[in-house]
C-alpha cells in the first residue's frame, strides 16, 4: 500500500490585500473593549486590553494596548512511511501494518485530515470496506479498516500525542476500525502546536476472496482553515 499527501490551502487564506511588492495576510487590531471609570472620569474603549500596561493621571486611567497576530499562515504536515506491507493474507488472522504522520498550522480555525483511495484491490477487484461505522476484525470476513488509537486487538498503534489535535468520530475507538473514502479522519479545532498520529490499517479476507497481489494507493488531504 503507497500513501501519497495533498495539500489543501481553503479560500480563507488569500490575502485581504496584496500587490506585485506586498502582500498582507491579516489585517484586524484583534483587541478587547471595555469600559473604564474613575470618579472624575469615564471612557469606553474598543482598543482596551486588560492585560496591557495601564496609564494613569489624577483623572482617570486607562489599558491600552494592541494585541499581536502572527506574521502569515504557517503549516506542517508529514508522512514518515509512504509503503506498507501487510505480508500474506489469511483467513486465520487479521494482517496490521502501522504508520504515522504530523500535522501543525497556526490557523485560527485549525484543519481537517481526510483520507482518499480504494481499499486494497487486485486487478479489478476490491476487498470490502468497514464503512463509516467503526467495527472490531472479524475473521472470515473481508474488511479494510483504520484507526488512529491505541489497540490491543491487534495490538498496534498509539493515541494521538501533542498540540490538540485528535481522532475523528469512527477512527477515535481503540480495537475498533472504519474506512470510507473522503471521511475526515482527524482534526484540530483551533491553532495547534505539533499533533502526531498513528494510523493502524487492518486486513481481513474471507474463504471466496480470490487469490492475487492486493495494492492500492491511499492519499491523505490535510485543509488548514485561516
Amino acid at each position: 500500500m503507497v500513501l501519497a499527501i495533498v495539500l489543501t490551502l481553503s479560500k480563507e487564506t488569500i490575502a485581504g490585500m496584496a500587490s506585485d511588492n506586498y502582500r498582507i495576510w491579516v489585517d484586524t487590531f484583534d483587541a478587547a473593549g471595555g469600559a473604564t471609570n474613575t470618579s472624575g472620569f469615564k471612557i469606553n474603549s474598543n482598543l482596551s486590553d486588560f492585560n496591557a500596561t495601564q496609564s494613569q493621571s489624577s483623572n482617570f486611567s486607562q489599558k491600552i494596548a494592541f494585541s499581536g497576530i502572527l506574521d502569515e499562515p504557517t503549516v506542517g504536515f508529514n508522512v514518515q512511511s509512504v509503503t506498507l506491507d501487510f505480508g500474506l493474507l489469511s483467513t486465520n488472522s487479521t494482517k496490521y501494518a502501522v504508520h504515522t504522520f504530523s500535522a501543525f498550522t497556526n490557523a485560527q480555525e485549525g484543519y481537517t485530515i481526510k483520507i482518499y483511495g480504494d481499499p486494497l484491490k487486485s486487478n479489478d477487484y476490491i476487498i470490502q470496506e468497514i464503512g463509516t461505522t467503526a467495527s472490531a476484525p472479524t475473521l472470515g470476513t473481508e474488511q479494510f479498516g483504520i484507526n488512529l488509537m491505541l489497540n490491543s486487538t491487534p495490538s498496534a498503534g498509539a493515541n494521538p500525542t501533542g498540540g490538540i489535535g485528535q481522532a475523528a468520530v469512527n477512527y477515535n475507538q481503540a480495537n475498533k476500525f472504519a474506512y470510507h473514502a473522503g471521511e475526515t479522519i482527524a482534526y484540530a479545532e483551533s491553532y495547534s502546536y505539533q499533533t502526531d498520529y498513528t494510523v493502524t490499517a487492518i486486513v481481513n479476507i474471507a474463504d471466496d476472496t480470490p487469490a492475487g497481489a492486493y495494492t492500492t494507493i491511499l492519499t491523505y488531504e490535510f485543509i488548514p482553515v485561516f
